[in-house]
Protein backbone atom coordinates (compact mmCIF):
# COMPACT_ATOMS: atom_id res chain seq x y z
CA UNK A 1 0.00 0.00 0.00
CA UNK A 2 1.21 3.40 -1.06
CA UNK A 3 1.27 5.76 1.93
CA UNK A 4 1.98 9.55 2.57
CA UNK A 5 2.41 12.28 5.14
CA UNK A 6 -1.58 12.98 4.63
CA UNK A 7 -2.85 9.18 5.14
CA UNK A 8 -4.80 8.93 7.73
CA UNK A 9 -3.34 6.22 10.74
CA UNK A 10 -6.87 4.21 10.56
CA UNK A 11 -6.50 3.97 6.66
CA UNK A 12 -3.04 2.15 7.67
CA UNK A 13 -4.43 0.15 10.54
CA UNK A 14 -7.49 -1.22 8.38
CA UNK A 15 -4.58 -2.46 5.46
CA UNK A 16 -2.62 -4.11 8.63
CA UNK A 17 -3.21 -4.68 12.01
CA UNK A 18 0.17 -4.95 12.77
CA UNK A 19 1.15 -1.11 11.87
CA UNK A 20 -0.25 -0.56 15.51
CA UNK A 21 2.51 -2.03 16.83
CA UNK A 22 4.86 -0.92 14.30
CA UNK A 23 3.65 3.17 14.59
CA UNK A 24 3.37 2.54 18.54
CA UNK A 25 6.63 1.46 18.77
CA UNK A 26 8.41 5.21 16.75
CA UNK A 27 7.81 7.64 20.25
CA UNK A 28 6.13 7.35 23.43
CA UNK A 29 3.17 9.42 22.75
CA UNK A 30 1.95 7.18 19.94
CA UNK A 31 1.93 4.41 22.29
CA UNK A 32 -1.84 5.27 23.17
CA UNK A 33 -2.99 3.74 19.99
CA UNK A 34 -2.31 0.45 21.72
CA UNK A 35 -5.34 1.25 23.69
CA UNK A 36 -8.61 0.17 21.71
CA UNK A 37 -10.52 3.05 22.83
CA UNK A 38 -7.81 5.76 22.39
CA UNK A 39 -7.02 4.38 19.04
CA UNK A 40 -10.75 4.84 17.70
CA UNK A 41 -10.39 8.21 18.60
CA UNK A 42 -7.25 9.31 17.12
CA UNK A 43 -6.49 6.97 14.44
CA UNK A 44 -9.54 8.10 12.18
CA UNK A 45 -8.52 11.78 12.90
CA UNK A 46 -4.94 12.15 13.14
CA UNK A 47 -2.08 12.06 9.67
CA UNK A 48 0.71 10.25 9.37
CA UNK A 49 2.06 14.19 9.37
CA UNK A 50 -0.24 15.23 12.81
CA UNK A 51 1.01 12.07 14.22
CA UNK A 52 4.66 13.75 13.55
CA UNK A 53 4.18 16.28 15.29
CA UNK A 54 2.41 14.70 18.40
CA UNK A 55 5.28 12.97 18.84
CA UNK A 56 8.23 14.90 17.88
CA UNK A 57 9.48 12.02 15.53
CA UNK A 58 10.23 12.59 11.95
CA UNK A 59 8.35 11.09 8.97
CA UNK A 60 11.51 9.13 8.21
CA UNK A 61 11.48 7.00 11.93
CA UNK A 62 7.73 6.28 10.91
CA UNK A 63 7.99 4.96 7.65
CA UNK A 64 11.54 2.74 8.49
CA UNK A 65 8.65 1.38 10.82
CA UNK A 66 6.16 0.70 8.45
CA UNK A 67 8.22 -0.45 5.54
CA UNK A 68 8.66 -3.77 6.87
CA UNK A 69 4.74 -4.35 6.97
CA UNK A 70 5.13 -3.97 2.96
CA UNK A 71 3.73 0.19 3.22
CA UNK A 72 5.65 2.42 0.59
CA UNK A 73 5.61 5.74 1.35
CA UNK A 74 5.59 8.43 -1.45
CA UNK A 75 7.07 11.56 0.03
CA UNK A 76 9.64 9.79 3.47
CA UNK A 77 11.67 12.74 2.54
CA UNK A 78 8.92 15.05 3.96
CA UNK A 79 9.74 15.87 7.40
CA UNK A 80 6.92 16.83 9.40
CA UNK A 81 7.77 16.35 12.69
CA UNK A 82 7.97 20.30 13.05
CA UNK A 83 4.70 22.31 12.84
CA UNK A 84 4.40 24.12 8.68
CA UNK A 85 5.64 26.91 8.69
CA UNK A 86 3.26 29.23 9.16
CA UNK A 87 3.82 33.23 9.90
CA UNK A 88 3.09 34.22 13.44
CA UNK A 89 0.05 35.88 14.11
CA UNK A 90 -0.38 39.68 14.86
CA UNK A 91 -1.65 39.10 18.05
CA UNK A 92 1.40 36.99 18.87
CA UNK A 93 3.80 39.62 17.46
CA UNK A 94 2.01 42.54 18.90
CA UNK A 95 2.13 41.00 22.25
CA UNK A 96 3.78 42.61 25.56
CA UNK A 97 6.20 40.50 27.14
CA UNK A 98 4.11 40.40 30.16
CA UNK A 99 1.13 39.33 28.29
CA UNK A 100 2.23 35.99 27.81
CA UNK A 101 1.79 33.16 30.79
CA UNK A 102 4.66 30.18 30.48
CA UNK A 103 3.98 26.64 31.80
CA UNK A 104 6.07 24.02 30.98
CA UNK A 105 4.75 21.03 31.58
CA UNK A 106 8.04 18.47 30.27
CA UNK A 107 8.68 17.96 33.84
CA UNK A 108 5.55 16.68 34.78
CA UNK A 109 4.74 14.38 32.44
CA UNK A 110 8.45 13.29 32.84
CA UNK A 111 7.07 12.42 36.65
CA UNK A 112 4.47 10.43 35.16
CA UNK A 113 1.81 12.64 35.74
CA UNK A 114 -1.28 14.05 33.75
CA UNK A 115 -0.97 17.80 33.48
CA UNK A 116 -4.33 18.58 32.22
CA UNK A 117 -5.89 19.94 35.07
CA UNK A 118 -3.08 22.44 35.80
CA UNK A 119 -3.11 23.31 32.24
CA UNK A 120 -6.96 24.20 32.74
CA UNK A 121 -6.93 25.84 36.02
CA UNK A 122 -3.48 27.79 35.04
CA UNK A 123 -5.44 29.03 31.99
CA UNK A 124 -8.85 29.81 33.67
CA UNK A 125 -6.12 32.34 35.93
CA UNK A 126 -5.31 33.97 32.61
CA UNK A 127 -6.66 37.17 32.06
CA UNK A 128 -9.18 37.61 28.64
CA UNK A 129 -7.14 38.81 26.02
CA UNK A 130 -3.84 37.69 27.49
CA UNK A 131 -1.52 34.90 25.77
CA UNK A 132 -1.09 31.23 27.54
CA UNK A 133 2.06 29.16 26.63
CA UNK A 134 2.61 25.39 26.84
CA UNK A 135 6.04 24.21 26.73
CA UNK A 136 6.17 20.17 25.07
CA UNK A 137 8.19 18.06 23.22
CA UNK A 138 5.42 17.57 21.16
CA UNK A 139 2.33 19.15 19.85
CA UNK A 140 -0.64 18.89 22.02
CA UNK A 141 -3.38 18.36 19.72
CA UNK A 142 -6.35 17.19 21.94
CA UNK A 143 -5.28 19.94 23.78
CA UNK A 144 -5.49 22.59 21.30
CA UNK A 145 -8.87 21.00 19.92
CA UNK A 146 -10.09 21.50 24.03
CA UNK A 147 -9.02 25.04 24.41
CA UNK A 148 -10.53 26.29 21.43
CA UNK A 149 -13.61 24.65 22.17
CA UNK A 150 -13.76 26.20 25.38
CA UNK A 151 -12.19 30.15 25.80
CA UNK A 152 -9.38 30.35 23.50
CA UNK A 153 -9.68 32.92 20.96
CA UNK A 154 -6.83 31.33 18.63
CA UNK A 155 -3.94 29.21 19.25
CA UNK A 156 -0.51 28.85 16.95
CA UNK A 157 2.61 26.44 17.23
CA UNK A 158 6.33 27.23 16.36
CA UNK A 159 8.79 24.63 17.13
CA UNK A 160 11.62 26.89 19.21
CA UNK A 161 14.25 24.17 19.00
CA UNK A 162 14.78 20.55 18.62
CA UNK A 163 11.62 18.98 20.20
CA UNK A 164 10.77 21.77 21.69
CA UNK A 165 7.27 23.08 21.19
CA UNK A 166 5.30 26.47 22.20
CA UNK A 167 1.70 26.44 21.52
CA UNK A 168 0.15 29.89 22.35
CA UNK A 169 -3.46 29.99 23.29
CA UNK A 170 -5.19 33.75 22.97
CA UNK A 171 -7.71 33.82 26.14
CA UNK A 172 -10.75 35.15 24.49
CA UNK A 173 -12.09 38.85 25.85
CA UNK A 174 -14.93 39.37 27.86
CA UNK A 175 -17.96 38.70 25.89
CA UNK A 176 -20.54 41.25 25.67
CA UNK A 177 -24.35 40.29 26.47
CA UNK A 178 -25.29 38.68 23.23
CA UNK A 179 -22.24 36.61 22.58
CA UNK A 180 -22.24 35.28 26.04
CA UNK A 181 -25.79 33.98 25.75
CA UNK A 182 -24.55 32.50 22.22
CA UNK A 183 -21.19 30.81 23.71
CA UNK A 184 -23.35 28.91 26.63
CA UNK A 185 -24.69 26.96 23.34
CA UNK A 186 -21.21 25.68 22.54
CA UNK A 187 -20.78 21.66 22.93
CA UNK A 188 -18.42 21.92 26.03
CA UNK A 189 -19.42 24.31 29.03
CA UNK A 190 -16.98 24.72 31.58
CA UNK A 191 -19.35 25.66 34.46
CA UNK A 192 -19.02 26.81 37.80
CA UNK A 193 -21.33 25.63 40.74
CA UNK A 194 -23.90 27.67 40.16
CA UNK A 195 -24.26 27.22 36.19
CA UNK A 196 -23.82 23.49 36.52
CA UNK A 197 -26.48 23.15 39.01
CA UNK A 198 -28.81 25.15 36.01
CA UNK A 199 -27.94 22.35 33.54
CA UNK A 200 -28.76 19.53 35.71
CA UNK A 201 -31.95 21.49 36.72
CA UNK A 202 -33.10 21.19 33.12
CA UNK A 203 -34.05 17.54 34.12
CA UNK A 204 -35.66 16.07 36.61
CA UNK A 205 -34.34 12.93 38.20
CA UNK A 206 -36.09 10.39 36.71
CA UNK A 207 -34.56 11.77 33.33
CA UNK A 208 -31.12 11.46 34.71
CA UNK A 209 -28.96 8.15 34.41
CA UNK A 210 -25.83 8.48 36.78
CA UNK A 211 -22.76 6.95 36.59
CA UNK A 212 -19.63 7.16 38.52
CA UNK A 213 -16.04 5.94 36.74
CA UNK A 214 -13.67 7.51 38.88
CA UNK A 215 -13.06 3.51 39.95
CA UNK A 216 -12.18 2.42 36.70
CA UNK A 217 -9.11 2.21 34.94
CA UNK A 218 -8.34 3.53 31.52
CA UNK A 219 -9.92 2.98 29.11
CA UNK A 220 -13.03 2.00 30.89
CA UNK A 221 -14.24 5.60 32.14
CA UNK A 222 -14.35 6.80 28.19
CA UNK A 223 -16.11 3.62 27.49
CA UNK A 224 -18.51 3.07 29.56
CA UNK A 225 -19.58 6.72 28.87
CA UNK A 226 -19.57 6.13 25.11
CA UNK A 227 -21.92 3.06 25.95
CA UNK A 228 -24.41 5.10 27.96
CA UNK A 229 -24.57 7.81 25.27
CA UNK A 230 -25.17 5.42 23.05
CA UNK A 231 -28.59 4.46 24.41
CA UNK A 232 -29.63 7.61 25.78
CA UNK A 233 -32.76 9.03 25.29
CA UNK A 234 -33.31 11.98 23.14
CA UNK A 235 -34.98 13.88 26.87
CA UNK A 236 -32.32 12.65 29.25
CA UNK A 237 -29.17 13.20 30.49
CA UNK A 238 -25.91 11.61 31.65
CA UNK A 239 -24.55 12.44 34.81
CA UNK A 240 -20.91 11.51 35.69
CA UNK A 241 -18.65 11.40 38.40
CA UNK A 242 -15.25 11.50 36.93
CA UNK A 243 -11.76 11.96 37.84
CA UNK A 244 -10.12 14.37 35.56
CA UNK A 245 -11.74 16.06 32.20
CA UNK A 246 -11.44 13.07 29.43
CA UNK A 247 -9.51 14.81 26.77
CA UNK A 248 -10.53 12.32 24.61
CA UNK A 249 -13.95 11.28 24.96
CA UNK A 250 -14.76 15.59 24.02
CA UNK A 251 -12.63 14.80 21.25
CA UNK A 252 -14.70 11.88 20.30
CA UNK A 253 -17.90 13.72 21.05
CA UNK A 254 -17.13 17.16 19.04
CA UNK A 255 -18.47 16.08 15.85
CA UNK A 256 -21.67 14.37 17.52
CA UNK A 257 -24.83 16.25 18.90
CA UNK A 258 -23.63 16.08 22.66
CA UNK A 259 -23.82 18.96 24.87
CA UNK A 260 -21.23 18.77 27.95
CA UNK A 261 -21.33 20.82 30.98
CA UNK A 262 -18.12 20.16 33.35
CA UNK A 263 -17.56 21.32 37.11
CA UNK A 264 -14.56 20.91 37.80
CA UNK A 265 -14.33 20.80 41.86
CA UNK A 266 -10.79 19.61 43.30
CA UNK A 267 -8.94 16.90 42.42
CA UNK A 268 -10.48 13.57 41.82
CA UNK A 269 -13.68 15.30 41.48
CA UNK A 270 -14.88 16.11 38.33
CA UNK A 271 -18.84 16.36 37.63
CA UNK A 272 -20.09 16.00 34.21
CA UNK A 273 -23.45 16.16 32.13
CA UNK A 274 -24.04 14.94 29.15
CA UNK A 275 -27.01 15.32 26.78
CA UNK A 276 -28.27 15.52 23.10
CA UNK A 277 -28.87 18.18 20.98
CA UNK A 278 -30.63 18.68 17.67
CA UNK A 279 -28.69 19.27 14.87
Amino acid sequence: MKISASTKIADIIKANKASIDAIASVAKPLERLKNPILRKVMASRVTLAEASKMSGASMQNIADALAPLGFIFEDKDTDASAPTAQKRPIWLDNANSNETIFFDVRPVIENGADPLKEILHRFKEVEAGKIFCIINSFVPTPLIHLLKQEKAEDSFVEMVAGNVFHTYFLKKKKANSAVAQAAHHEKVIMDDEAGFQAACNKYTESKRKEIDVRHLEMPGPMHAILNELENLPEDAALFVHHKRVPVYLLEELADKNFETHIYNIGEGNVKMLLYKTKN
